[in-house]
């Protein structure tokens, strides 16, 4: 067969018995794209991709590489079509760049990011044997254009949004052992296209995959080794500041330094929680009543301010509030109410609380309003409040993060969660939470 010059413009494709009907193959791609589409492992949207391309076009064989992006090189991650042996020498299998150029040249291009390699025969490259049938067969002379040889190979170059090769599918054998026509290449070079989609979507998550691993073990050395530690040094100084004759000045130090080794436990604890709601979001979803969460969280906040003139007052409607949510519902008033509590300057703290009705069509919630008369929160930090170690004064960090549990836990719950001044244009006289959670039927 003769081979075009770059200076020629792409071939029209050789004639050859089509192995289906385009527009069904059009439909049938279709069909296909939820489960090519689906974010997951790349390796195994890989595999599916191989194997609807082996399906959808009548592919005896094929594989596709990937860019390692760190090496930059092409490594083949799936394979379809080979036996078990060959399968495992194909996967060990990497292209350069200069080796995938060398097939991007001018005289084998069929259209666009699609080349159908055409190498002489005896053409067999020292090292790619595994993906020959057979040897004897890739030295034989080629006889009618329109059949497949040995040697033959098409490669669908996969690119991402930015036009950057990031891909190819390589198709290395054809169950009619015959050229594809225009028209079923088209189809593959359109599918080649959706791929991409997938391969980036699936990439994408795979760094995510990758990130929350090594949060989860970064969490995991602060959880249990430096919290170890911690506790280690705060028994050390319980015991010293029972010791006789302790100076009263150490002993105010060493006070001091007991409260703030406490504070650091509780740090460690409530990010931990707060990275596991992230992950994993929440669980057992299920209606609870509103009235008694809210009771839980304020009998548990005037506990820890016993020492302190707060109250808290409730308007409650005689019936029963049902919405989404779990064991977590507690986190989310007690976090708001302690904080109301912290943050308010007044030697008598109130704070009323109440429930009502909100509609963002088409869903209905019941919505907390948590009103405080504290230092209030200006219209500038509104919209960061809610973020990770966010706080209105100089706070320690694990108040910061009181309010990042309060957001992960509502929106896990497909609730909404926002603050406004309680004097509409007046931070300085307080703030009101509202928490919206979707209304459901008690079970």
């Amino acid at each position: 067969m003769q081979m075009q010059s770059s200076s020629t413009k792409p071939r029209t494709p050789l004639e050859g018995k089509p192995y289906a009907d385009p527009p069904r193959l059009s439909g049938e791609m279709l069909s296909v794209l939820s489960d090519i589409m689906s974010v997951g492992n790349i390796d195994v949207v890989l595999q599916k991709i191989a194997e609807t391309v082996a399906h959808l076009f009548s592919v005896r064989a094929l594989v596709i590489g990937v860019l390692d992006q760190g090496e930059q090189i092409f490594r083949v991650r799936a394979a379809y079509g080979y036996d078990k042996e060959r399968t495992k020498k194909i996967m060990k299998f990497t292209y350069t760049q200069e080796r995938l150029k060398r097939d991007l040249d001018e005289k084998y291009k069929f259209a666009d990011d699609v080349y159908l390699v055409r190498p002489a025969p005896g053409e067999v490259l020292k090292g790619e044997e595994p993906f020959y049938s057979d040897t004897t067969n890739a030295r034989a002379p080629r006889t009618d254009p329109a059949v497949w040889h040995e040697l033959d190979y098409i490669r669908f170059i996969i690119r991402n949004a930015d036009g950057i090769p990031i891909g190819f599918i390589e198709i290395n054998e054809v169950n009619s052992n015959r050229i594809p026509d225009a028209a079923t290449i088209e189809a593959m070079q359109i599918f080649s296209k959706l791929a991409a989609v997938a391969i980036e979507n699936a990439r994408l998550f795979q760094r995510q995959v990758e990130i929350a691993q090594r949060s989860r073990f970064l969490g995991d050395i602060i959880s249990h080794g430096i919290n170890n530690y911690n506790q280690a040094v705060t028994s050390y100084l319980q015991m010293a500041s029972e010791s006789k004759g302790v100076p009263q000045k150490a002993a105010t130090y060493m006070e001091r330094a007991s409260t703030a080794a406490w504070g650091i436990s509780e740090l460690i604890q409530r990010a931990n929680k707060l990275m596991k709601i992230e992950e994993e979001g929440a669980e057992h979803l299920g209606p609870v009543e509103l009235g008694e969460v809210l009771k839980e969280s304020i009998a548990e906040v005037m506990r820890n301010h016993s020492g302190k003139e707060v109250n808290i007052e409730t308007k409650l409607a005689n019936h029963r509030y049902f919405a989404t949510g779990n064991e977590l519902a507690n986190e989310i008033f007690t976090n708001i109410i302690e904080n109301a509590v912290e943050y308010d300057p007044h030697d008598k703290v109130v704070i009323e609380v109440g429930i009502g009705e909100f509609t963002v069509e088409p869903r209905r919630y019941w919505c907390v309003s948590i009103a405080d008369h504290g230092i209030g929160i200006p219209d500038s930090k509104k919209n960061l409040v809610f973020g990770r170690f966010q706080s209105t004064t100089d706070r320690p960090p694990a108040s910061g993060l009181g309010l990042s549990i309060v957001r992960a836990i509502v929106e896990a719950y497909h609730g909404i969660v926002w603050v406004e001044d309680r004097v509409l244009g007046d931070p300085s006289k307080g703030s009101i939470f509202r928490v919206a959670l979707p209304i459901v039927s008690a079970k």
